[in-house]
């Protein structure tokens, strides 16, 4: 009886023990899942109510097998809503069905430049490619980013892009990181529809104490449209945006851990492509900003053998200059440095102003690899006030800021000398305040380049010197993989100033087809002994000038590249297209041929050695 008894004690016990260890495993099981529910709740607060709770399944297998998640983790589990982000279709959206619809879509061009009739198809969000390297993956930030307000200005922008832009945002930021959105409205006056959609779509969709809709009194243009955003801001760094963007994943945490190293570092994303015409998301390489004497912004390629330690797409860029419509900067540091020049109007040269004096009054600019943002490259302003604003700004900047160099400028833009551009006494005494240094500091330490007869020595340059020091430099220039050559279009026979140039069917002897490579890296063809081809307004037939800029053309692997403009030359492969700057990542490649013999460009890369 005793032996019963015991053994009925110990399966009691037994059993007990059980209970009690299913009723821990289930709290450990309920522990994550209240915390995400936590979060759940807090996010959908804080930046984006409308989403509902289908998502819930998804974080929990991720997440209850690892409860003591750290911080970094839980905010990455905020991000709910990128499991709602749909995928889009492109092609199939783009197709023009009716007559109709191809008025909609040049309307859409006319008003915009760019495919707005495909972006309103595309709808408020859509899922981007990735297009970080993946080292990026593996790097850790401080757990103590501060908030940042994000600012949009905007001006006859279009409804879909901006409302897509606010949402990309929302969906790949941590919201802990978002004090605030403000979407400055610089009294847009071109469709009052738009406005009335993007206010319907924010009341509806977007927390108000986190996207804030402000509006200037009056036009002020883009400088000081941002000046305004920045005054109204609250957040400890400040990060502009042009209006037209999608932010890519974890796209702020990079810059924000830079700040935080260093309060004076002024940081930039790299900047995707969004195509204007496809609205396909295009990965950039990574490169720097640079500028010409005219004060033009252009882009600056590394060499390839940049990137021959891995690390080196990951490591922070220092960039001479910005391209202005996107980067972040602490508040406090903005304001230290006098914010924008308020004496420059509506747009352009701003960004090398800034930089100038970034650099030489003790600052650093870097663009960080890590941190992706696409933005629509529109070939042109959809508006403007027929004023050269760009040139006057230029050359209130070159008077600030160049010191002895500034004939230079002049030598550049000759048609800017004598012209109103307004008192630069404010900003000369700024200088003196901040105790910034002289421009010849900024040309031998941060932009050497520059300097006069200082040329870069990349490996695409030396090729490019290759080319042209062979005894025969003719070449007929072919459209890689085709059999359509570069061609000077002709009237009667004749080439003329203002010419176009297309790809045509190769043909031996014509001289509208062959061109040559001089040393100051013209391309004439032969043709004509005085024009050159120019990149200006878009690769044409120009006199030649001597001046190398706009006719001065390099190499870059394949692709024949223009400093001026920063781009490439580009061609479709169809008969007779004509011949279009664009972007070097999304560029047509091209191959030289000489007499009898096919010159593989690549191959002579392979085979030379300096």
């Amino acid at each position: 009886m005793r032996t019963n008894t015991n053994y009925i004690t110990a399966a009691v016990a037994v059993s007990l023990l059980w209970i009690f260890i299913m009723i821990a495993y289930l709290g450990l099981l309920d522990e994550p899942k209240a915390r995400i529910t936590a979060l759940r709740q807090r996010y959908h607060a804080s930046v984006h109510p409308a989403f509902d709770d289908h998502s819930e399944l998804f974080i929990l297998s991720a997440t209850h097998n690892d409860h003591n998640d750290d911080i970094s983790r839980e905010i990455q589990e905020e991000q709910f809503s990128l499991n709602k982000v749909p995928e889009v279709d492109l092609e199939k959206l783009s197709i023009v069905q009716n007559q109709q619809e191809e008025k909609q879509r040049e309307i859409s061009y006319a008003k915009y430049a760019f495919n707005e009739f495909l972006s309103n198809r595309i709808g408020p969000r859509r899922k981007i490619p990735d297009t970080r390297h993946y080292l990026c993956l593996n790097e850790s930030y401080s757990e103590e980013l501060p908030a940042a307000s994000i600012i949009i200005c905007y001006y006859n922008e279009a409804s879909s892009a901006l409302i897509r832009m606010v949402n990309s945002i929302l969906d790949r930021t941590p919201s802990n990181l978002v004090n605030e959105i403000l979407l400055v409205n610089d009294c847009s006056d071109l469709d009052n529809a738009s406005d009335v959609a993007i206010r319907a779509y924010a009341h509806e969709n977007w927390n108000i104490d986190v996207v804030k809709m402000l509006n200037t009194e009056k036009n002020e243009g883009l400088v000081r449209a941002k000046i305004f955003g920045a005054q109204h801001a609250t957040g400890e760094v400040l990060v502009f945006l042009d209006s037209h963007c999608e932010v890519n994943e974890r796209w702020l945490e990079p810059l924000l851990d830079r700040i935080v190293a260093d309060r004076h570092t002024v940081v930039c994303p790299v900047i995707d492509i969004i195509d204007a015409d496809t609205l396909k998301y295009i990965e950039s390489p990574v490169c720097k900003g640079g500028m010409s004497w005219s004060l033009a912004f252009k882009w600056d390629y590394f060499p390839p053998s940049y990137f021959d330690e891995p690390k080196q797409y990951v490591r922070p860029v220092k960039s001479p200059t910005m391209a202005g419509g996107l980067f972040a900067i602490d508040k406090k540091y903005f304001n230290m440095l006098g914010q924008y020049d308020r004496g420059m109007e509506i747009w352009g040269a701003e960004n090398v102003e800034i930089s100038l004096r970034i650099w030489m009054c003790g600052g650093r600019l870097e663009i960080v690899p890590c941190s992706r943002v696409g933005h629509i490259f529109r070939q042109r302003r959809p508006y403007g006030l027929g004023i050269d604003s760009m040139g006057r700004n230029a050359a209130r900047t070159a008077n600030i800021w160049l010191d002895e160099y500034i004939d230079q400028f002049y030598a550049a833009r000759p048609n800017l000398r004598g012209i109103n551009i307004g008192d630069i006494g404010e900003m000369k005494e700024l200088r003196k305040k901040l105790h910034c240094k002289p421009f010849l500091w900024y040309l031998q330490n941060i932009y050497p380049e520059l300097l006069p007869n200082n040329h870069p020595t990349m490996t695409d340059r030396k090729k490019s010197d290759m080319l042209r020091s062979r005894n025969i430099a003719r070449y007929h220039i072919i459209l890689y993989n085709t059999s359509l050559c570069l061609t000077a279009q002709s009237m009667n026979g004749r080439l003329v100033r203002g010419s176009s140039v297309v790809v045509e069917y190769c043909r031996k002897g014509d001289r509208h087809q062959i061109w040559c490579w001089t040393k100051l890296g013209e391309l004439r063809p032969m043709g004509s002994a005085t024009l050159c081809l120019d990149s200006l307004k878009g690769p044409r037939i120009l006199k030649c000038h001597l001046q190398g800029a706009h006719q001065e053309w390099s190499l870059m692997g394949r692709k024949i590249y223009n400093a001026a403009v920063g781009q490439c030359i580009h061609s479709e492969k169809e008969l007779s297209s004509v011949i279009k700057n664009r972007f070097c990542s999304i560029a047509s490649e091209w191959e030289f041929q000489s007499g009898q013999h096919f010159h593989s460009f690549v191959h002579q890369v392979e085979t030379y050695t300096v």
